[in-house]
């Protein structure tokens, strides 16, 4: 289950205060409701903060984790619920996704996401290299407007949470090969859980063991597809989806007899 932080977000300028205050929607640029005067370049050399407000049910706060999904932040960005700094997108994440259960209450909540300049001794984290993934294919970012393209949304998570997906391929000699998928997973609640793992058109569903950490899935390729990681073609990549929990995870992945084993961190 998840909350689509949809609705209006209120915009304020954080440098020039004589900017009239708006209200806009995302996906989609600040510059929607800036005064037309205003480049992009001019709104990027700017500071800007945004507000939105938000109501949580005892009944979905009785989820023992509550992770916040944003993605799509043009410009580096804070983001606050109520005003905790939970994340900083910086660029080294497509999307970012944090554990942010104890900063939600019943009732009204407030998430901001502030636009600064960049100050790498501000980070909440040290700058760590992203997880290398060869095989899944990282869609190009289509739009470099300040702004969010990604509707943020509250991931409810009632069991188990998926953390990591590792993906191999295990080449046969005589052609064909199996691909392997594995997904790392931690428990918070017992209970029936089960995970579904589709790829190139068959679905495996997986019962969950809540004391284990961790789940396969194997498919068979009799005519693997090649493709070229670096510049891959569409029509060579197949597509993986993970549902564990309610937590979807889409990758397009690229068949490579150079390749063998690659971990996405979630």
């Amino acid at each position: 289950m998840k909350k689509i932080l949809a609705g209006l977000w209120q915009l304020s300028p954080l440098t020039d205060l004589s900017i009239p205050q708006d209200d806009l929607s995302f996906p989609g640029a600040l510059s929607q409701v800036l005064p037309s005067e205003l480049t992009e370049e001019m709104i990027a050399n700017q500071e800007w903060h945004l507000m939105h407000d938000f109501e949580l049910t005892e009944e979905e706060l009785q989820n023992p984790a509550v992770d916040l999904v944003i993605g799509g932040v043009e410009h580096y960005a804070e983001v606050r619920i109520n005003g905790r700094a939970v994340v900083d997108c910086d660029g080294s994440e497509a999307i970012y996704r944090r554990e942010v259960r104890a900063h939600l209450q019943q009732g009204p909540n407030r998430i901001e996401i502030l636009f600064l300049e960049y100050d790498e001794q501000d980070l909440l984290i040290d700058l760590d290299e992203a997880p290398q993934c060869s095989l899944s294919v990282t869609k190009p970012a289509t739009e470099t407007r300040i702004g969010v393209w990604q509707m943020p949304y509250l991931q409810f998570i009632p069991h188990v949470r998926l953390e990591h997906v590792a993906m191999e391929q295990i080449w046969h000699h005589g052609g064909g090969c199996e691909f392997k998928v594995d997904l790392h997973y931690r428990t918070y609640r017992a209970g029936l859980v089960s995970a579904s793992v589709r790829f190139n058109g068959m679905t495996l569903h997986l019962p969950i063991d809540v004391r284990a950490h961790q789940a396969s899935a194997l498919f068979q390729v009799e005519a693997p597809k090649y493709a070229d990681p670096a510049q891959p073609s569409l029509d060579d990549l197949y597509s993986l989806i993970v549902n564990l929990d309610g937590q979807v995870q889409e990758f397009d992945v690229a068949l490579s007899q150079s390749l063998c084993v690659t971990h996405v961190a979630m």
